[in-house]
């Protein structure tokens, strides 16, 4: 902060000099003398008209060494006195304060620049450091964010991939349960018509079977039936009793065999 003050302050002081050296006193510029000839005066006005079309060097009257500037027009005589140079004054060459010696003004720039180079070189370089700084530091940041961003997208990327393959494992298991019970399905499927034929089968061999034993029964009861018509239209009573009397005796039979067997 006080070298910024001292800057400001130096830099007032160089400003003020150089407005010191070229301010110039204002002092009115008198009036061109008539002359007293008549004559004279359109040679004078002729003479003035061809100096102010003439050609016009301006670093003609340029003042580079002379310090002794004060009170004096541009061509170096006395300011004031209607003359410019050995020419009177008119409205194409007019009358001026003589400049301030340039060497005057390389010397203020000169200590202006020592002035900047001790007390602003330091604060620029500061400024300049600690921009550089800035600039480094968001420069490191970018790069670290830029790192981090690569890494989130590797990161998104071997995750969509993961995700990806997961996808396409889980279609594969998928599918292979899909296979699995549809093989499953078709194999139970023809197991229950296995089953279901195998029952028909064994059903109809049943129903096949208790025909022909009905089938038999009935054959056998018209077989006993007419063997029965026909036994007693063709015995007499003496066969009769002697059939009644044989069956008698088997029954006994039959009867004393049970009884041995279970003594």
């Amino acid at each position: 902060m006080r070298t910024a003050r001292r800057f400001a302050l130096a830099l007032a002081f160089v400003v003020g000099t150089a407005a010191v050296a070229g301010a110039q006193p204002a002092e009115p510029a008198h009036a061109v003398e008539v002359p007293a000839d008549p004559a004279a005066a359109p040679a004078a006005a002729h003479d003035g008209h061809g100096g102010g079309h003439g050609h016009h060097d301006p670093s003609k009257h340029y003042n580079f060494f002379s310090l002794s500037y004060r009170n004096k027009d541009q061509a170096g005589g006395k300011m004031g006195d209607g003359l410019v140079g050995d020419v009177p004054a008119s409205e194409h060459n007019p009358e001026e304060p003589m400049s301030a010696p340039f060497v005057l003004m390389l010397l203020n720039f000169g200590v202006l620049l020592v002035l900047l180079a001790k007390f602003g070189g330091p604060a620029a370089r500061k400024m300049a450091e600690t921009r550089s700084d800035e600039i480094k530091n968001a420069l490191d940041e970018a790069a670290k964010l830029r790192k981090q961003a690569a890494a989130k997208l590797d990161e998104y990327n071997a995750k969509l991939s993961q995700s990806e393959a997961e996808m396409e494992a889980m279609l594969k298991g998928m599918r292979a349960d899909a296979e699995a019970d549809k093989a499953r399905i078709l194999a139970a499927a023809d197991a229950q018509a296995a089953a279901v034929k195998r029952d028909a089968e064994l059903r109809i061999a049943a129903e096949i079977q208790r025909a022909r034993a009905e089938l038999s029964r009935e054959v056998a009861l018209a077989a006993a039936t007419a063997a029965e018509k026909l036994v007693r239209e063709k015995i007499n009573a003496t066969d009769q009793a002697s059939l009644v009397d044989g069956f008698i005796r088997d029954v006994e039979a039959a009867a004393l065999g049970r009884g041995k067997g279970a003594s």
